[in-house]
């Protein structure tokens, strides 16, 4: 463990040289933890979402691409120095997330062109290239031509021009041999069964997949050559509670039961790490390039394996101690500056600078107490008052402005997924929208539904199956589980000042993270939040939601009527369009609607 500080004049060189505008520095001063090199290392992304100019608001994820990229060249620098592999892997997920991803037409075309400048050995597939046509033939015209047999998937497919699905990468598989160890790799990417996806794309479930004759075929004949290492790159949880991996693993140990197999995950956003047995390890590396994973392996010809993995945190100081960087002078790469001018060059072509107010305090997704109340939850101030800034108002669709008009009091409901980072106090930006949240969605209104009834939706919905978004983005985190070492670090935290901060228990322990901070707070979230303006609590309530969340609304509106199918199917005759233009009253815009009257 060692404290790494650079000089002031270093720290001046950075911010006036290097720096994008407006972010800030990261601490400099905080104890990391050292990487444990083995024969064959990774680093691992996943779930980006296209941070890729960094977090400008927050010390502890400040780093840009640029810096990202300037990072592995300079540990694969090492890699070949001491005689290792280092071998780059993306599982997905690199759309949906920031302005400099959605602003563009199609969504990613400037985020896209920036992660193509890393040199990664696999990339795959996240569910988020899935959701919109033009971005999964983005995708597919781009990305997977970049990367050739290093792109590949499994079990997802593309229907092309000529009305045949191929595979969404170059191959369903990569057979390779390492450039230093020479280590034969046979390599798999898989995604979760996720059902969401456009007409141009489908998912073939794992345990469907797994039973088929040509993926048996494919394994028989991988048993018939040398094979060190199964590297499984998946979108798809490494939880133990994931059964999907646990099939996908229990067919790949019959065909390969000596075998190490490495897999890597992603989706639900967060750091995490299991083993499925002696010889297999599974690794997932958080979200919003706020992470950047660790894993080494040694002896994979062997009986007992030497593994480490770490959690690194996206910033200079990070990236400076882990590959012996004294200066930023040192550390800087060409094609890291480059990037990074480009990125400022992408920022001010989508003018994310153009600010919509000054946010007055920070808000929390699950840092602050939404069931309390808390002030500082930024569910409850979307409650209280961005969610009150919608109207009903009709742009597309072939009907005429609700009639009669809306006089009953209004619920609104959206899912918490919808709502996808933390608000920051200070300037509130076009970027700034997209990060909290970038969803283009409709709204939808179930007219004059009787009171009781209205207000048992939520409550269903809260105790009911996770919302698909939600699933991924609010509910599942490992962070609020403080082991005895997190807790003896919080007693020890006024001799160490430590920093708040992401602080990881997984099947390892608890010295994964390579930043030693004190544990953040985490609260739990509901799936679904929601705004109720009453003219009369007796009267019939107008129910509006995210189009997104309708069939679950639904769900729970049956429930709701306990059985009174006649009511239930009366209720949905009225089902129709409250505010059905996407880019003037999504969530994002009701927040900047809110700023420029309130924040100026």
């Amino acid at each position: 463990m060692h404290i790494y500080i650079l000089s002031a004049a270093t720290v001046f060189l950075f911010y006036t040289i290097w720096s994008q505008p407006k972010s800030r520095l990261p601490h400099f001063d905080e104890t990391l933890r050292e990487l444990s090199f083995g024969d064959i290392n990774f680093l691992h992304t996943t779930d980006t979402h296209g941070w890729y100019l960094g977090h400008l608001n927050q010390r502890q994820y400040s780093a840009d691409w640029g810096d990202f990229l300037s990072f592995t060249t300079r540990l694969r620098g090492i890699g070949h120095a001491r005689n290792f592999d280092l071998l780059l892997i993306d599982t997905g997920d690199r759309h949906d997330g920031n302005g400099l991803s959605d602003l563009t037409n199609p969504n990613g075309l400037y985020s896209s062109d920036v992660f193509m400048e890393q040199d990664y050995d696999i990339v795959t597939v996240g569910n988020h290239e899935l959701y919109v046509a033009a971005v999964s033939e983005l995708e597919y015209n781009t990305v997977v031509p970049r990367y050739g047999d290093r792109f590949i998937s499994t079990n997802v497919e593309y229907l092309n021009n000529d009305g045949e699905y191929v595979v969404f990468g170059n191959r369903k598989y990569r057979y390779f041999t390492t450039e230093v160890k020479k280590y034969n790799i046979f390599a798999l990417s898989f995604m979760f069964d996720f059902k969401g996806g456009n007409e141009k794309v489908r998912v073939t479930p794992i345990d469907t997949v797994v039973k088929e004759d040509w993926f048996l075929d494919l394994l028989e004949t991988h048993t018939k050559k040398p094979v060190d290492l199964v590297l499984v790159a998946g979108h798809i949880p490494v939880s133990h509670s994931w059964q999907e991996l646990y099939i996908l693993h229990g067919v790949l140990r019959t065909y390969f039961p000596d075998t190490p197999i490495q897999y890597f995950g992603g989706h639900s956003h967060i750091r995490d790490f299991t083993l499925l047995d002696d010889k297999a390890f599974a690794l997932q590396s958080g979200r919003y390039c706020e992470t950047v994973g660790f894993m080494s392996l040694s002896n994979i010809k062997g009986d007992n394996i030497a593994i480490d993995r770490k959690y690194i945190d996206f910033n200079l100081q990070s990236f400076l101690h882990h590959t012996k960087k004294a200066t930023i002078e040192e550390f800087n790469t060409e094609e890291g500056l480059l990037i990074s001018e480009k990125l400022m060059n992408y920022s001010n072509i989508l003018n994310l600078g153009e600010s919509f107010g000054v946010v007055p305090q920070n808000y929390y997704m699950t840092g602050a107490d939404y069931y309390s109340n808390d002030s500082n939850s930024l569910l409850r101030f979307f409650e209280t008052d961005i969610l009150r800034e919608l109207k009903p108002k009709i742009c597309h669709e072939n009907m005429d402005p609700i009639s009669p008009p809306l006089s009953n009091s209004r619920i609104v409901l959206i899912n918490t997924g919808s709502i996808r980072y933390d608000l920051y106090k200070g300037d509130f930006n076009r970027n700034s929208q997209f990060i909290v949240s970038p969803f283009k969605n409709k709204w939808k209104v179930l007219q004059n539904v009787p009171a009781k009834i209205a207000h048992r939706i939520q409550a269903i919905l809260n105790k009911g199956p996770y919302i698909f978004e939600n699933e991924i983005d609010g509910t599942i985190d490992l962070e609020g589980l403080l082991s005895p070492y997190q807790r003896e670090i919080n007693s020890r935290m006024l001799t160490l000042k430590l920093r708040y901060g992401q602080t990881t228990t997984d099947d390892l322990g608890n010295d994964g993270d390579d930043t030693i901070h004190r544990p953040l707070p985490h609260f739990a979230v509901p799936n679904v939040i929601q705004s109720y303006e009453y003219t009369d609590q007796q009267k019939p309530v107008d129910v509006v939601f995210y189009d997104f969340i309708e069939r679950y609304v639904l769900w729970a509106l049956q429930k709701a009527c306990d059985g009174d199918h006649l009511l239930y199917y009366s209720l949905i005759q009225q089902l129709t369009f409250y505010n059905d233009c996407e880019e003037e009253y999504n969530v994002g815009e009701l927040l900047k609607k809110y700023s420029l009257k309130h924040w100026q």
